[in-house]
């Protein structure tokens, strides 16, 4: 199971997803009940994490009921509400003995009419988010009308039914399969990389987090017209270009970078909320025909997709086996997340989908590389995408230590350089 980098640590908060629901001014009886069924639906947002004696996660499913005031809060209209959702936004959830989900309730005589909720990122994802916004107005809408919430819907995929196919057989062969894939590209990546070497000193024991974001239309109408000139994903464009950017800054003749997946591919996993997103190797060449690196690029995201599920603590040992003391570099394990609005909806991917929420599509605040604020913890390599025909948001995210957190805003501006020149 992957909870995540930052997980039960004081500032897991800056990985909290949140969303804002209209109340309608329903009943408040209605809308607690609405939260019970959306809980009874989705066993991943009333599930406790504790640690096992082995280090890994153990999945303690509790009833709704018996939780439900520990995960609602009702607070009146105006700024104690205000107060109320942002203190939720700011809970590092404590995932032991915490159900990992928040409703903030905003109350005028007698009726809602806003419900914020917020989500730890070890039981949700962009898609999932998408998911538990459309299941609780449904519920809304059912208990408002007397009608059953869920009646004709696929029923969703639960993190416990996930667990239990990895210990089955046919689990354990899929399971055989991802790991001679991710050995095949990391042995690529680790060829590739011969005679080369990272430069810096050991990871700090507290490392600091460093962002710069760059809301840009260039980029985003030129990474378009590359894909549709090609007929690549837009997300193996800004890839390639990322990849590119990398090997610029650390001297490599190539990048492999763990592209995440939305790892979707079941009625199930559509209709779940858990987090489901998870890494695939990605092999990127640094030189060369720019069409055959596209191509290359595509290929491997491509094939990676199809082994998304392997488990994190396994990827992990293959890649300290066959990477070596190359396991840390930021040549070989980049993080890349590309969003658009098929993950997440239209709606929701006109703003970041941080706290900060940044109108990526407004021209004022675009073609400038903004700083963000120092922080502990986050990936310590990681460019995110959230990408629309018109405008992209791009950010990389980085330790202070590294080689990249000095360049990080001429990374940005390379990807958008390099993306420009394709589209030509």
């Amino acid at each position: 199971m992957d909870v995540g980098i930052d997980a039960d640590s004081p500032w897991s908060s800056a990985a909290n997803f949140t969303g804002l629901v209209d109340g309608a001014a329903a009943r408040l009886d209605v809308v607690l009940a609405a939260v019970g069924d959306l809980l009874d639906r989705h066993e991943g947002l009333r599930t406790l994490l504790p640690v096992a004696g082995s280090g890994g996660r153990e999945q303690h499913v509790v009833p709704a009921a018996s939780r439900l005031g520990e995960m609602v809060r009702v607070a009146p209209a105006g700024p104690e509400a205000d107060r109320a959702l942002a203190e939720a936004a700011a809970t590092p959830f404590r995932l032991a003995d915490q159900p990992p989900v928040l409703f903030v309730l905003e109350v005028a005589a007698g009726a809602v009419h806003r419900i914020g909720i917020v989500v730890d990122h070890s039981a949700v994802d962009g898609w999932g988010m998408r998911v538990l916004r459309g299941d609780f107005l449904q519920a809304l809408r059912g208990r408002a009308s007397g009608r059953p919430a869920f009646d004709g819907r696929p029923a969703p995929e639960q993190p416990l039914e996930t667990a239990e196919w990895e210990r089955s057989g046919s689990g354990r062969a899929y399971a055989a399969r991802a790991e001679a894939h991710w050995r095949r590209q990391l042995g690529a990546l680790r060829d590739g990389l011969s005679g080369w070497r990272p430069s810096g000193g050991p990871v700090p024991a507290e490392p600091v987090l460093r962002s710069r974001w760059l809301a840009s239309a260039r980029a985003a109408r030129a990474a378009q017209a590359v894909a549709t000139r090609t007929g690549l994903p837009v997300s193996a464009v800004y890839l390639t270009a990322f990849g590119a950017a990398i090997s610029r800054v650390e001297g490599s003749p190539c990048a492999g970078i763990r592209s995440l997946a939305a790892n979707r591919l079941s009625a199930g996993t559509q209709a779940s909320v858990r987090k489901a997103v998870m890494p695939v190797p990605v092999l990127v060449p640094g030189t060369g025909d720019l069409s055959a690196r596209l191509t290359a690029t595509a290929s491997n995201q491509l094939h990676g997709h199809r082994f998304a599920n392997l488990d994190p603590a396994s990827a992990a040992a293959i890649g300290a086996e066959v990477l070596g003391d190359l396991a840390a570099a930021g040549a070989a394990v980049a993080r890349f997340n590309y969003i658009d609005a098929s993950i997440v909806g239209s709606a929701a991917n006109s703003r970041s989908l941080g706290a900060e929420a940044i109108p990526f599509t407004d021209p004022a605040v675009q073609d400038r590389v903004t700083e963000q604020p120092d922080r502990p913890g986050g990936s310590r390599y990681i460019l995110s995408v959230q990408h629309r025909p018109a405008a992209a948001l791009m950010t990389i995210a980085c330790h202070g230590d590294t080689t990249w957190a000095p360049a990080a805003g001429d990374m940005l501006r390379h990807v958008e350089d390099m993306l420009v020149r394709a589209s030509g």
